[in-house]
């Protein structure tokens, strides 16, 4: 155990769960066979989890056990331990605050407050039970409030939410300093990642009116392989085999599509058809791309410190790239005036390099290089 022990007690609290209050009707004494009924089949345990709400009184007890714990634990030693042993002090700890306090719970109630706690303290709070689902697609954190999962393809709003807005921010700042990244106020915008790939977007007040507004997009912890797409159907056979054989013999590879379409997912099958004794370099705006080769730089964009310096954009990784002996180029996404140089590079040696931009058609992403190349500030023949 670490830290002090506090015996102050308070008066005792009762936590009320909203959907533990049930009655039950005494069936007839002479009901007939044929009156029998079925009962409907009991919901999805997922949906259950999803819209399960706890009682404002909950939340009070939450955050006075909460105080109390930072008061009593010594977080220099908690950060010497381990997750398992610094989850199970937390844990030792919270249990003898709440005999203290004397809040009266129920097993299961102060199971999940225990739980809850031990992931404000090593996690990322009510993010956590989310995170760990490997069905859910995207989550997104309207305030704190309110927060929406998407699963199977379609929006369903869970009841997660946060103490307040002050906790959200919180979170978003230990999600995003991770990577070396901040959002605050004179850096409200900001884009980074989570440890497996996940791509996050934070964006703050003043700019979000309603609190912060937390964006993630989730990787399944298996990698998709191409023969896994023929077998879900999203793509044939015969069009696996064309895309094998365009990666074996360094064809230059755009990958085009609308948002949440799957051009990072297809990006990553198709990494799979190059050689393991190649030199592969990406370059990304946050590392996304899930590479299994041995010989693989990643390289990431870097945001304008406070002083407004030190920004290293797309296209001074791409340029960079091409001094580092690389075979293959890949760039997570092509926005802005790298297409220029991306195309430089697939043109002087360098063939077999992939990238991926938005676009709705093959030939709405040959208009929309064009552009991109014209916002850098090069012009084009007009006839080539």
């Amino acid at each position: 155990m670490f830290g002090r022990r506090t015996g102050d007690a308070s008066a005792p609290k009762r936590i009320a769960n909203p959907g533990s209050t049930q009655t039950a009707a005494p069936a007839p004494a002479s009901e007939p066979k044929a009156a029998v009924v079925a009962a409907p089949p009991p919901p999805k345990p997922e949906l259950v989890e999803s819209q399960r709400k706890h009682s404002e009184e909950y939340y009070d007890v939450k955050t006075t056990v909460f105080n109390a714990l930072i008061d009593t634990i010594d977080l220099t030693q908690l950060a010497k331990l381990d997750a398992a042993a610094a989850r199970e002090e937390i844990r030792d700890i919270v249990s003898e605050i709440i005999q203290l306090k004397n809040v009266v719970m129920s097993i299961a109630e102060q199971e999940e407050l225990l739980e809850d706690i031990c992931n404000d303290v090593l996690g990322y709070g009510p993010l956590e039970p989310l995170l760990a689902r490997d069905d859910i697609a995207d989550i997104m954190v309207n305030g704190a409030a309110t927060t929406f999962i998407e699963v199977g393809g379609k929006v369903q709003k869970t009841g997660v939410r946060f103490a307040d807005n002050a906790q959200l921010m919180n979170i978003c700042q230990r999600i995003v300093s991770q990577v070396g990244r901040r959002v605050d106020e004179s850096s409200p915008i900001c884009d980074a990642r989570l440890p497996d790939g996940s791509r996050v977007n934070v964006i703050a007040p003043p700019l979000a009116i309603d609190g912060p507004a937390l964006t993630i997009r989730k990787f399944k912890k298996d990698r998709l392989r191409l023969d896994q797409l023929v077998k879900f159907g999203s793509i044939s056979p015969a069009g696996k085999t064309l895309l094998e054989i365009i990666g074996r013999v360094r064809c230059n590879i755009i990958v085009s599509g609308g948002t949440g379409s799957g051009k990072t997912t297809l990006l990553n099958c198709m990494s799979s058809t190059i050689d393991a004794d190649e030199r592969i370099i990406t370059c990304e705006d946050s590392a996304e791309l899930q590479l299994q080769q041995p010989h693989v730089v990643r390289l990431e964009t870097r945001p304008p410190n406070l002083e407004g310096e030190g920004q290293i954009t797309m296209r001074d990784l791409v340029k960079n790239c091409l001094r580092m002996r690389p075979e293959r180029i890949i760039v997570g996404e092509v926005r802005g005036a790298e297409a220029f140089d991306l195309l430089q590079a697939m043109n002087t040696g360098h063939d077999g390099s992939m990238g991926t931009l938005h676009a709705n058609s093959p030939r709405e992403a040959i208009g929309r290089v064009e552009s991109m190349i014209l916002t850098g500030g090069f012009s084009l023949p007009s006839k080539t």
